[in-house]
């Protein structure tokens, strides 16, 4: 069920007029019944998992605050991880693990066992085990206090809005707000409506729009020059405006249910260094990385060679987390490099500072080269297509330009705009424009999203992950 197709806004209707009936003492209850058929509806046989992975979370904390040893505690903590990232392990690395990593082990297994080790990646399960994992750190660094109901948990986890690809939430910042007793028809229903339709429209203009020529180049088979150009620098807008488009219906849908998450993306491509694109891109994924391995790994604590050390072992991860795949350990590990490199200038040169026109530019077209092994199925793909504007023929410029003048005029319009991509501005807009504006406005931009994307959309690039 994508935000952006029509069954989910009768699905979302019917929720949110049960959701004004329904007393505050019992809308929990609401939410984890209608969260858990926004997941059934994609596979219902993985509707379990969220359940399960909660259960052991939640009963996990009580059992680890139940000792009184500082070092029984560390261990239950262990082990409570280690059970609650056994289905992500499973499901989403065995074979990768298996096969890709340890294959000169097991390449006298028969062929028959690899298959069996090829599983249906269940929708969400590494927000979910993020999500979790993070209650239950918090709780054990006593940041946050245990909570004592499983229904609490489930909705902190089942929460429709992020439940697929985020926000990564902390504990606090959705926990207390679910036993709270609020008004749903508020100035934050036309806030919450802006920004969805913000999103939707990133959605089923930007990043729909651009996808068949990005797939395109990424294809098998000989391409010019200029669709290899096309696809590198498209799929940086595609991804960003798939992703952040699904961010801002998130919070949107969040908002009209008088619930605020966190921010996950602040303008990235406006980035002057490396480090700070991380700051402004997937921030609930960057503060989680740096919070739950980073610092657990050491941080900058134990000098600068150990520093460098973790931040490429935590870029790693981070990279083989989007995918079990040697392309993301790649990405993974481009963006590690980039970020040593540039705490080392930070380092060397302290006073030292780039303009910050070059800085932005620098900075996006290292990201926009990384990313071409995060889209890439395989290495060779890759390599294919960053090879492929330089010894790749093509037809003449004025021609591609004739015939590619749509997805052009998408690219130039999202660069051109991308610097006001900000919830404050939306706030704003909200505040001081009058109601009657604001809804035609979202009325007509809503239209003409539809209307371009001729009612279908493509399933959200985060779903895989």
């Amino acid at each position: 069920m994508l935000f952006s197709d029509p069954v989910f806004f009768l699905f979302f209707a019917l929720y949110f007029s049960a959701h004004l009936l329904t007393p505050p003492q019992y809308r929990l209850y609401l939410l984890i019944f209608g969260s858990t058929v926004f997941y059934a509806w994609w596979k219902n046989e993985y509707a379990w998992l969220p359940y399960a992975l909660s259960t052991i979370a939640w009963g996990g904390v009580l059992w680890i605050e139940q000792a009184e040893a500082p070092r029984v505690r560390k261990w239950r903590l262990f082990l409570v991880l280690a059970v609650l990232f056994t289905p992500l392990v499973v499901f989403k690395y065995a074979h990768f693990l298996i096969y890709d990593v340890a294959g000169g082990f097991t390449a006298a297994w028969p062929h028959v066992f690899r298959g069996e080790l090829r599983f249906s990646l269940p929708l969400g399960i590494s927000f979910v085990t993020f999500t979790l994992t993070a209650y239950v750190v918090n709780v054990y660094r006593r940041q946050f206090p245990i909570e004592s109901r499983l229904t609490a948990i489930l909705g902190y986890v089942l929460f429709f809005p992020h439940l697929i690809a985020g926000p990564i939430l902390r504990p606090h910042e959705l926990l207390p707000q679910l036993s709270k007793a609020s008004r749903a028809l508020d100035a934050r229903f036309t806030l919450g409506a802006s920004l969805f339709v913000v999103g939707l429209a990133k959605k089923l203009i930007f990043a729909d729009g651009i996808s068949p020529y990005v797939d395109l180049a990424y294809a098998p088979g000989a391409h010019g020059a200029y669709d290899y150009l096309l696809a590198i620098y498209g799929f940086s807008m595609q991804i960003y405006c798939d992703f952040s488009g699904y961010t801002d219906m998130a919070v949107g849908l969040a908002y009209l249910l008088r619930i605020r998450l966190p921010r996950n993306f602040r303008s990235a491509y406006t980035s002057k260094s490396i480090i700070e694109f991380w700051r402004r891109w997937h921030i609930t994924l960057s503060h989680w990385l740096r919070d739950y391995l980073y610092i657990a790994l050491g941080g900058n604590r134990q000098g600068a060679a150990r520093q460098l050390a973790n931040l490429m072992i935590t870029m790693l991860i981070g990279g083989l987390w989007h995918g079990a795949n040697w392309t993301f350990a790649i990405w993974g590990g481009l963006h590690g490099i980039g970020i040593s490199l540039n705490h080392l200038f930070n380092r060397v040169w302290p006073n030292a500072k780039l303009p910050a026109w070059l800085g932005i530019i620098t900075t996006f077209h290292f990201v926009t080269i990384a990313w071409i092994y995060f889209r890439a199925p395989t290495l060779t793909s890759a390599h294919e297509v960053l090879a492929g504007p330089f010894i790749s023929s093509s037809t003449g410029l004025r021609a591609f330009l004739s015939e590619h003048a749509y997805p052009l005029v998408l690219l130039l319009a999202f660069l051109a705009v991308h610097r006001f991509d900000d919830h404050a501005r939306v706030r704003l807009a909200v505040r001081r424009a009058q109601k009657t504006v604001v809804w035609a406005t979202l009325l007509t931009i809503s239209v003409l999203a539809i209307a371009v994307s001729q009612g279908s959309s493509a399933k959200f690039i985060y779903f895989d992950f």
